[in-house]
């Protein structure tokens, strides 16, 4: 009976004895005649007081057992109700009272299924205590008046009379309120726990004082990669490499009670190592034995190679810095160095120890120091990182002015603070010794300049009035030439007619062509000299590109014929252009008839147009005896003529002139193409297009 209240071990010590029942037997007669007597005088009675029991035995034990229960009564600190056969309440003591907080009026005779909640006493019934004689130690709850339910651990104790009947029931109640709600608290808080534990973000770990673990959370599963089965009960010290536990040791953490970031090593379930920082904790019991300890374990393998890369790094940066190929030195918030690098100390002849720890202006021109003081100062009060590069003047170890572009950048702590400068520095010396003899040769070249400028402009001006001089030479000239050829040309044709001799009609036909040739001469010679005019403007007009080629084809269709060559004309009738439709006539004219005179017999010529972005590009394209690449690029040259051996009577060199002229004055281009002697020739040239605004 190890969990049984002293008071139900006493109810059942004398029940063995055969005293309660004496006791009982008495109770429940005197009850009855109390019954009896309230009922014949209609008085109500409360209770039945333990001072109001008349016992009318003198036998002495059964004065000790009532003395007994009395003091039990009285004193006890738990609720003790007596109830009888028909489970009614006869007999409380006073902490009943104040535990329903009910009177005795209240009380007496009330059944004691009202002081449960039906569902509770459904519970109570069923678990057959009259069968089993007794029942301790039951939590369940109670209706205490005016205040609602509570809680308490109720045991009960059946009575019986001395011929085995029961005549009632002992109820022991204590109030256990304050246990369950501190129990639910205390509950609430190792869920709490309990969820931290299990959600932590770092691995834990429980040991008993074995050191073997008996808890964890799932992330020490995770980090560790070990089950349930390889963990439980796994001693402490096999998961760390045996250099690594007596460092840990050495800790004396039972000692301290506690050690913060440890980093150590941690073997994992695939026998690999990681890297880890500890953090232990002794657990203790109320009197201060160690009973175990708590493993915090945080995986810093990440952090770990960061720092490796970063000291990888800073070595790199530093071989950097000490090694660039331009100076750099480090500077603390007052312009004090701090540091410099090896080309710093070889341009300005220092070596490290004379520089460290001096200020910056101490190596800066006399003439600029105030001037970088300043400057130093704005950009420190900018709080900007980078402010731009400028020049500045150093003297070097011997007193030598070398100049540099100075490149400042500031780093700045989070709170604000300037902690330190880093300067690179662009050696600019001989540049600038450059721009100094380039400025002096600058100054010479323009005086030649502008002296050459003068002799060019007055060259100029006599070249120009030279072809003024040659153009109106040319006009008047043809204008000379013209009046005493032509009665010649109208004469010739009638001398021939009338000549019979063949000798001299033969000599009549020789002077005529050449009267012709002179004539085409002068005629193209003059349109030439008054197309170089600036005086000349064309009558530009909106043009249909494609009527321009077909009346030019038609014009020379007899020639054609002669000589059976195909022409064909494939512009687009939708491309219209800006143009002189006279001259551009004259044009096609030029290009054409150059065409027919180079081409075989049953040739082939093609004239077509392209639209581009800005302009139209018109080809004149024939399968004629081509060029090579000499000629191509001086056809377009006065007098030129491709084959010098035959002397052409119907050609004056000057055609193709007139074209590019023709051309030039309707701001276009015109150049030509050929694969070769004997493969044809392409010519091209370019116009504006209509605009579409």
């Amino acid at each position: 009976m190890k969990n049984v209240p002293n008071i139900v071990k006493q109810l059942r010590q004398e029940e063995e004895i055969g005293l309660l029942q004496s006791f009982n037997n008495f109770l429940f007669e005197e009850f009855e005649n109390k019954t009896d007597e309230s009922s014949s005088s209609n008085s109500s009675l409360k209770y039945i007081n333990k001072d109001s029991l008349k016992l009318t035995s003198s036998d002495k034990i059964l004065q000790d057992v009532k003395q007994k229960y009395k003091t039990i009564f009285e004193n006890y600190s738990v609720a003790i109700t007596l109830v009888d056969n028909k489970e009614r309440i006869v007999s409380w003591n006073t902490y009943a009272e104040e535990l329903f907080n009910r009177s005795e009026k209240e009380l007496f005779l009330a059944p004691v299924k009202s002081l449960y909640p039906d569902e509770e006493w459904k519970k109570i019934r069923k678990e057959n205590v009259r069968q089993k004689g007794i029942k301790y130690r039951m939590e369940t709850k109670m209706i205490r008046k005016d205040r609602g339910l509570f809680d308490v651990e109720l045991s009960l104790c059946i009575l019986k009379s001395t011929d085995g009947k029961t005549v009632g029931s002992v109820g022991i109640i204590r109030d256990i309120t304050r246990l369950k709600k501190a129990e639910r608290k205390l509950k609430e808080s190792e869920d709490k726990y309990r969820t931290i534990f299990d959600n932590s973000a770092v691995a834990i770990t429980i040991s008993d004082e074995k050191e073997r673990i008996v808890s964890w959370n799932k992330f020490a599963e995770d980090l560790l990669d070990m089950k349930k089965d390889k963990l439980f009960m796994k001693p402490v010290k096999t998961l760390y490499p045996q250099d690594e536990w007596n460092m840990i040791r050495s800790k004396n953490v039972r000692q301290k009670g506690m050690q913060h970031c440890i980093e150590t090593k941690m073997i994992k379930g695939d026998n690999k190592t990681i890297n880890v920082c500890l953090s232990l904790s002794v657990i203790k019991n109320y009197k201060n034995n160690i009973i175990g300890s708590i493993g915090i374990i945080q995986d810093n393998t990440r952090q770990k190679n960061l720092e490796s890369y970063l000291k990888r790094s800073e070595k790199k940066f530093r071989q950097l810095y000490q090694n660039a190929p331009i100076p750099y030195h480090t500077l603390s918030p007052t312009g004090i160095i701090t540091n410099v690098n090896e080309k710093w100390c070889e341009l300005l002849g220092y070596s490290i120890d004379e520089v460290i720890g001096k200020s910056i202006f101490d190596f800066i021109d006399k003439k600029e120091k105030n001037t970088a003081k300043s400057s130093f100062l704005k950009k420190i009060e900018s709080l900007d990182s980078y402010t731009g590069g400028h020049e500045r003047m150093f003297l070097t170890k011997t007193r030598e002015k070398r100049i540099f572009i100075i490149h400042d950048f500031l780093y700045y702590e989070e709170n604000g603070n300037l902690e330190f400068v880093q300067t690179t520095m662009e050696d600019i010396t001989d540049r600038k010794n450059n721009e100094e003899k380039l400025k002096e040769s600058y100054d010479i070249i323009r005086c030649v300049n502008k002296d050459l400028e003068l002799k060019v402009k007055d060259r100029t001006a006599k070249i120009e009035n030279l072809l003024k001089q040659k153009d109106e030479f040319i006009n008047q000239l043809g204008h000379d030439l013209k009046t005493p050829l032509t009665p010649l040309i109208s004469l010739l044709p009638i001398l021939e007619r009338t000549e019979s001799d063949p000798k001299s009609k033969e000599m009549l036909e020789v002077f005529h062509r050449n009267v012709d040739y002179m004539k085409n001469l002068v005629t193209k010679t003059i349109e030439l000299a008054r197309l170089n005019s600036p005086n000349t403007v064309f009558d530009i007009s909106e043009q249909q590109l494609w009527e321009i080629v077909e009346g030019c084809i038609q014009d020379q269709m007899i020639i054609f014929y002669d000589k059976n060559i195909k022409i064909t004309n494939k512009v687009d009738k939708n491309i219209f252009i800006n143009a002189d439709k006279l001259r551009l006539g004259e044009l096609f004219n030029n290009l054409i008839n150059n065409s027919i005179k180079y081409t075989h017999v049953n040739g082939l010529i093609t004239i077509d147009a392209n639209d581009e972005d800005d302009q139209i590009t018109v080809s004149v394209q024939d399968n004629g005896i081509g060029m090579d690449k000499e000629q191509a690029v001086n056809v377009f040259n006065e007098f030129y003529k491709a084959d010098k051996s035959r002397h052409d009577f119907k050609s004056s060199g000057l055609g193709l002139s007139i074209c590019k002229r023709i051309v030039e004055k309707h701001n276009g281009k015109i150049w030509v193409e050929s694969p070769g002697l004997n493969k044809g020739s392409i010519f091209y040239f370019t116009l504006p297009k209509i605009s579409n605004n």
